[in-house]
Formats: C-alpha cells, sequence, structure tokens
C-alpha cells in the first residue's frame, strides 16, 4: 500500500509544475498585452497633436466637413482636360 503516497506526491508535483508553467506564460500574455496598449496610446497622442506647419483647412464648416455647396463650387473650379464646347 506503499504506493498510494507515491503516485499522490507525483500527482502533486505534476499539477504544482503545471500550475507554475500556466502562470508564466499568463505573465507573457499580459506583457503583451501591456505593450499593445502602450503603442495604442502612443498613436492616440500622435493624432491628437495633429499635423505641424500645415494650414487649416480653407473655407470649411465648423464641423470641418464640407458642405453640398462648398463642394458644387470646388467642382466648378477645377478645369477638366476634355472641355467641351456647350
Amino acid at each position: 500500500m506503499s504506493s498510494i503516497p507515491d503516485f499522490l506526491g507525483a500527482g502533486t508535483t505534476l499539477v504544482m509544475f503545471a500550475m507554475v508553467a500556466v502562470g508564466v506564460m499568463k505573465l507573457f500574455q499580459l506583457a503583451t498585452d501591456v505593450r499593445d496598449l502602450k503603442d495604442v496610446l502612443k498613436d492616440i497622442r500622435r493624432d491628437m497633436q495633429g499635423p505641424v506647419g500645415l494650414p487649416a483647412a480653407p473655407a470649411l464648416g465648423a464641423s470641418a466637413v464640407p458642405t453640398p455647396e462648398e463642394l458644387v463650387r470646388a467642382v466648378h473650379a477645377q478645369t477638366f482636360g476634355d472641355d467641351f464646347p456647350v
């Protein structure tokens, strides 16, 4: 009957080893997630600073989206190489 404590001891050792291995894997996963979050925060900070040295868009509305009237004026202001007499 001395084999039962041996099996329990071996089983406990294997379970503890598996728990340590899972803990190490979770630490690496956590480190990867933190690195990804830092990259996202850097991208957000970079986007919030905006372009440096570029002039503001002329004649845009308050929402920075061109109105239909502004779009029509922009199309009529363009010249095309295939102008036909109308």
